[in-house]
């Protein structure tokens, strides 16, 4: 981070709320860097393939598909000034992690400039990489028009069979399907419980605070600390959030799971490709960072992986209708460790029989 932009933290300490977002916003356009030109083609493409997305969909969906009001082609800039606020639900319950601790008063003036460098750091990062918000597996809050990053399905690698046109519909129905999941009414309050908890385990490691303590509130002192600490993800400590985190990213896994079983079922023949496509996309992610120092960060490949073998477990072995019943409440969605196996699910969830 340089010294202007550091200094610019501390000058906005005045600002209300749990997040600075003038310091979230500058930050996440800085990450998502100039601005890129989009081919004027490609609003109506796009729009076309998510009608189309929608409706097929909508056959063999458990649950209504709701059209998107209007399909945005951006850059990674554009997308990043349209989705900023979309994801504080998930960086939000973190203040009060920071603000915590035995330097909790100097601490609670840097927490909403922390929170909002976070806010800032996510979304301008998956603006560089992501596709659209089903690449990070993160729901948004509120739910926008759907919104693509152009240039980076341009960059997106394919099998030599699939074609330009299949890639691009392959990405729509993937964002079709995971907004569709994302969006059934339970979803976000049982995401915002499960975020709250893990941000409730995640403290402020004391040991690393004696010197910050001790340096009043000079800029450069500061920085300086925070560095020496390890970054701000050096201050945090306690093995206790790993248990959070990990029932957290198994409830990512089983919606980006099912949004794409979803979206592989409802395009069928139009995208023969579909699981090649998806191959090559997984295999780029392997590669990409999934994990943010403070907050929820993207959906490891991995993860979406075993959600996806999940819900198609469910669904094979106790019929069609298992799969509406798994997304008909938050009691039924797999532990961290269910999700690995269905079996142990099964034994805890069809113990009563379904409903």
């Amino acid at each position: 981070m340089s010294d202007d932009l550091f200094s610019k933290l501390f000058e906005l300490f005045d600002q209300p709320g749990p997040i600075n977002w003038k310091l979230a916003a500058e930050v996440a356009r800085h990450l998502a860097g100039e601005r890129e030109p989009v081919e004027p083609w490609a609003a109506e493409e796009y729009r076309e393939l998510a009608r189309l997305a929608e409706y097929r969909i909508e056959q063999s969906a458990p649950f209504r598909i709701a059209p998107a009001l209007d399909v945005l082609p951006l850059d990674g800039r554009g997308w990043t000034d349209k989705n900023l606020e979309s994801y504080a639900h998930l960086v939000e319950p973190f203040a009060s992690s920071v603000a915590d601790g035995p330097a909790a008063p100097l601490m609670a003036q840097l927490a909403p400039a922390i929170i909002g460098l976070q806010a800032g750091s996510l979304v301008g990062t998956l603006s560089t990489w992501a596709i659209a918000s089903f690449d990070a597996g993160l729901p948004q809050q509120p739910l926008g028009p759907l919104s693509l990053i152009v240039p980076n399905i341009a960059k997106l690698g394919s099998p030599a069979d699939a074609d330009e046109k299949e890639v691009r519909l392959w990405v729509v129905a993937n964002e079709v399907a995971f907004r569709a999941v994302s969006q059934l009414p339970w979803i976000h309050d049982h995401l915002d419980a499960l975020t709250s908890i893990y941000a409730d385990a995640v403290k402020i490691d004391p040991t690393k605070l004696g010197g910050m303590m001790a340096i009043g509130s000079d800029p450069a002192a500061i920085q300086e600390a925070i560095e020496e600490a390890g970054g701000i993800e050096g201050l945090l400590g306690g093995e206790e959030a790993d248990g959070p985190r990990q029932e957290l990213e198994a409830f990512l896994g089983a919606i980006t799971g099912c949004a794409r079983l979803i979206a592989r079922r409802g395009l069928g023949e139009l995208a023969p490709s579909f699981d090649a496509i998806t191959a090559v996309r997984d295999s780029q992610r392997d590669t990409e960072s999934t994990r943010q120092p403070l907050g929820v960060g993207p959906v490891p490949a991995e993860v979406t992986q075993l959600g996806d073998k999940f819900n198609q477990e469910v669904e094979q072995r106790y019929g069609e209708d298992a799969l509406e019943t798994l997304w008909s409440d938050p009691s039924r969605m797999p532990t961290a460790a269910e999700l690995r196996d269905p079996t142990g699910w099964a034994a805890r969830v069809l113990l009563g029989g379904w409903s």
